[in-house]
């Protein structure tokens, strides 16, 4: 087994490289078209753009916009940041203006770091724009260890994740190298990682799945292969690179994994994958049971982990049984909490719950984040201490139960945040996008199962004009009227959380406290589809 690089205890991420490039100089690090770079090559260049980031006066502990396309400058930018002894902030240039602009403030950025694709990133004009591109994929002449102790520390934040947020806005999660370096120690022995692993860079860094992705990868001196936006968006394309680069492992969000299960039993391509690990999502049984079928040889080890962006990407891990692939409970088992990141079930009260009845997750240990950028009352309110146990907790919102082992079994959400394709998502943001448009008197978002078992999200509106108005939302067919509405969104909301679908009604159903009745909705339209 391949885990954490022996050696004296690392303090950054930074730290990790620097081993790594010691321990695997000549391996294979980065692959990305024609670029081929080892672990000492991968080191120079991250050296590299380190020195350019702070030429231009960057100092130790600035947050830094970071607004490049994913793939192998993702990479390379973000380890040069927390090298310069900076935090990355993630900037999707896809992402609408307003969203943008928000996070901009709100981390109190002035620098970003760019490529092409970035510069165009509505929102961030103002800023000064440090540009990287393909010549930052080239290794040049040693210049020796930086002193990056002078630079960051185990307690410096390495990154600031944007997540949805139920008021409208999103929240910035402030990540310390220690965190990321908490869930390292604990998470990699759990894999049964063999000496010389593959496999692909395929996550946005404005999803913390890529964290998991790209610094796991480093620790083991494992070989990452980029994967190019046509590949990204294809799974026949994905299906090939995987073949291509013998890739022995996925990480994966459920929804993108049953595409690429399609594919491969329809092609009938032979994947011999070690190891698949499903995140962000239930777990999707159908498309694992559609893999077997299609794959001789032998199976893949199954496993399903669980975290959140408070508690730095992933808390539990479960390789799962034949048993659990057959039977495919309701529940989705996420097995057991890391070590040093102990992880309770407890009722309103925040007291235990017995094994089989739900309750809330709570995370505690060494890989809870810092807390929302400058929002110290909700940090307060979701960051906590519990009487009798130490440390800080966070309440993730999220429900399970334990079995008599103790073992994890996630239920749903607590509140209105849902996962859709692994992207977390407050339902209230999106409704609060909705009712602010001119046309719309109420609306609410609720998500419903398509007819191939994946979550989509619907939009339901109430127009606030008559039958025949120019702007009535009642006049139209759907289809055009879902095409607005998505047009109208998209100046404030991401792509992923645009609705698929709209339906008209007269007025929501509302419970018993006046509010809207969301699980009453999403019961009405499931009985008229």
């Amino acid at each position: 087994m391949n885990t954490a690089p022996p050696g004296p205890p690392l303090g950054t991420l930074s730290d990790v490289l620097r081993h790594s490039a010691r321990r695997f100089a000549e391996r294979p690090a980065l692959v990305a078209g024609p670029v081929r770079l080892s672990y000492a090559e991968l080191d120079r260049c991250v050296d590299a753009l380190a020195a350019r980031v702070r030429a231009v006066g960057i100092r130790p502990g600035d947050r830094v916009g970071m607004s490049v396309a994913r793939g192998p400058l993702a990479l390379v930018a973000s380890a040069a940041l927390m090298r310069a002894g900076c935090a990355y902030v993630p900037l999707d240039a896809s992402h609408p203006s307003r969203r943008l602009r928000h996070i901009v403030r709100n981390a109190g950025l002035q620098v970003v770091l760019c490529d092409e694709s970035g510069r165009a990133a509505p929102g961030i004009e103002a800023l000064t724009a440090l540009h990287v591109d393909g010549d930052d994929l080239v290794p040049g002449p040693s210049a020796g260890a930086v002193a990056e102790d002078t630079l960051a520390g185990p307690s410096s934040v390495a990154y600031v994740m944007y997540t949805s947020g139920s008021t409208g806005v999103p929240k910035g999660v402030e990540v310390t190298h220690a965190n990321v370096l908490a869930m390292l120690a604990d998470a990699l022995p759990l894999f049964d990682f063999a000496d010389r692993e593959v496999w692909p860079l395929q996550h946005a860094h404005g999803f913390d799945v890529s964290v998991w992705e790209m610094w796991a990868a480093v620790a083991i001196g494992a070989t990452l292969v980029a994967v190019p936006r046509a590949a990204q968006q294809d799974p026949e394309c994905l299906a090939e690179l995987l073949l291509r680069h013998r890739v022995t492992r996925l990480h994966i969000v459920p929804s993108v994994f049953h595409h690429l299960a399609e594919v491969v039993e329809e092609e009938g391509v032979n994947l011999p994958l070690r190891n698949v690990t499903f995140c962000g999502e239930a777990l999707n049984y159908r498309a694992i049971r559609s893999w077997t079928r299609s794959q001789p040889g032998a199976r893949p080890a199954w496993c399903n982990v669980y975290g959140i962006t408070e508690s730095t990407v992933y808390n539990t891990f479960k390789q799962l049984t034949d048993e659990e692939l057959t039977r495919a409970a309701s529940a989705t088992p996420i097995g057991t909490a890391y070590d040093h990141s102990p992880a309770l079930v407890l009722d309103e009260e925040l007291r235990p719950v017995p094994p089989g009845r739900t309750g809330e997750i709570l995370i505690g240990g060494r890989q809870v984040a810092r807390g929302y950028v400058g929002m110290p009352e909700l940090t307060a309110e979701r960051f906590l201490t519990l009487p009798g146990r130490p440390g800080r907790w966070y309440r993730t919102g999220d429900l399970a139960h334990t079995d008599e082992a103790g073992r994890l079994h996630y239920v749903g959400r607590q509140d209105d945040q849902v996962k859709i394709r692994g992207f977390r998502i407050e339902l209230g943001e999106i409704d609060h996008a909705l009712r602010a448009l001119p046309w719309i008197a109420d609306a609410a978002a609720v998500v419903q199962n398509t007819p191939r078992g994946e979550s989509a999200l619907t939009a339901c509106v109430v127009s606030r004009y008559g039958a025949g108005h120019p702007d009535s939302a009642q006049d139209g067919r759907d289809e055009a009227l879902l095409g607005r509405l998505r047009k109208e969104l998209a100046a404030v909301l991401p792509d992923h959380m645009l609705p698929g679908r709209v339906v008209r009604l007269d007025r929501l159903p509302l419970n018993t406290n006046g509010k809207t009745d969301r699980r009453a909705l999403s019961d009405d339209l499931s009985r008229r589809n």
